[in-house]
């Protein structure tokens, strides 16, 4: 405790001298703080079950501690100003779950696909089904350790879900992973081209439960930026998409309008659901030969409906040049169905978030995960780009982090 004078209030910092949590679960310390002006603040971790080396682990006055290992940690917090400065030690004991926390996907909370040649497939689509019993069966097909693949349609259809756990942010660390089904081309005749194949990516939306009313609400979503989200550095590919005459502009804000065909029909379609967007463009989502069933979501009962999030640069080119081989490129880093699952760059690293003006953000952790459709393509006789999701998972819990 430091007097600045007999006439200036006394500088004071006052804390519990003990916590207990859970593993994987924040513990919001919140300091009483009088008498500082203009204050910095400094939190060390002082003291850890495996006996790491005292470090600083945050800049404000508020700290949100979490972390996964059990045991014992000292928590030290300096504040000063120009009059002077105090210190004050706390200890948190951190102990295992009741029950073990799943490393996997918990529960879905809403599901929507855009236009697809797998919508009403995957999941399956029954006469009188809502939204709500899709959402259902999304859920059976997507939670737990043995999930199995659902569709997120074209441009962006959508799958919001959470953990039963805070995912941990863990600095220098890949947090989590979203699995889909991407693969590399087996004969790609452009030599020394760069990874890609089956590469229909998503974008990464995360939310930490701030308010502790386990839902996803709308004031904490924060989007993973990924490579083609910074406008300095370019992926491999680029080049070679402008040739092929592809849009590789990154556009956030944007809206896609799919319009309900007027009959359904046999057969490919070429020019089968209209689509608009909010720059003014427009074109068709094309029913291929291989996939009959409709394409527009069969429990939306209006004649059209939007979807909005970030575009992706389409990132499909005919390989080929005869319209028989096309090679979907994988971003660099950053979004959901773009690696193989077991590939080091599928991994998600929670640091990567970003707020609505771009600004990067710190979370502790993350709760909750929605990941959107981001691309915009038709792809030949492949087909439309379109996310798949096969099931997530929080590698720290697994044990399959990995450095940056």
């Amino acid at each position: 405790m430091v007097a600045c004078s007999d006439e200036v209030e006394v500088n004071e910092i006052s804390l519990s001298e003990r916590h207990t949590i859970t593993r994987s679960t924040v513990l919001n310390i919140k300091p009483e703080i009088t008498g500082f002006d203009n204050a910095s603040f400094e939190w060390r971790l002082i003291e850890t079950p495996d006996g790491a080396k005292d470090s600083v682990i945050h800049d404000e006055a508020e700290l949100e501690f979490i972390v996964i290992p059990t045991g014992e940690y000292g928590l030290r917090l300096l504040v000063s100003d120009k009059t002077g400065k105090d210190t004050l030690d706390t200890r948190v004991r951190v102990e295992p779950e009741a029950e073990p926390f799943s490393p996997y996907l918990s529960q879905v909370h809403d599901y929507l696909p855009g236009i697809g040649q797998f919508v009403n497939k995957l999941p399956k689509y029954d006469e009188g089904d809502t939204k709500e019993t899709m959402i259902a069966k999304v859920n059976e097909l997507l939670a737990g350790e043995d999930a199995s693949m659902i569709t997120l349609g074209g441009f962006g259809g959508y799958v919001v879900f959470g953990f039963d756990h805070t995912v941990v942010n863990i600095p220098g660390k890949r947090d989590f992973r979203v699995k889909g089904n991407a693969f590399g081309a087996a004969s790609n005749p452009r030599p020394d081209a760069p990874f890609g194949g089956s590469c229909e990516p998503g974008v990464i939306m995360v939310a930490y439960d701030r308010n502790k009313n386990n839902e996803p609400d709308a004031d904490e979503w924060y989007e993973i930026a990924g490579s083609a989200h910074n406008p300095e550095t370019s992926e491999p590919w680029y080049p070679m998409a402008e040739e092929a005459g592809n849009n590789i502009e990154l556009i956030r804000e944007y809206k896609i309008t799919y319009f309900r065909p007027e009959e359904e029909t046999e057969g490919a379609i070429a020019e089968y659901i209209r689509w608009e967007d909010n720059r003014g463009n427009s074109g068709y989502k094309v029913k291929n030969a291989f996939h009959r069933q409709p394409y527009f979501p069969g429990w939306i009962d209006g004649d059209s409906y939007t979807l909005e999030g970030t575009l992706l640069p389409q990132n499909g080119i005919d390989e080929s040049g005869q319209g028989n081989y096309f090679v979907l490129y994988a971003f660099d880093f950053g979004y959901a169905d773009n690696y193989p699952n077991g590939h080091e760059k599928s991994g998600i690293d929670i640091d990567w978030a970003i707020d609505k003006d771009g600004n990067k953000v710190h979370l502790p952790g993350i709760d909750f995960v929605r990941v959107h459709c981001g691309v915009n393509q038709e792809n030949g006789w492949l087909g439309e780009c379109s996310t798949e999701v096969a099931g997530a998972e929080d590698l720290h819990l697994l044990e399959a982090d990995n450095n940056e």
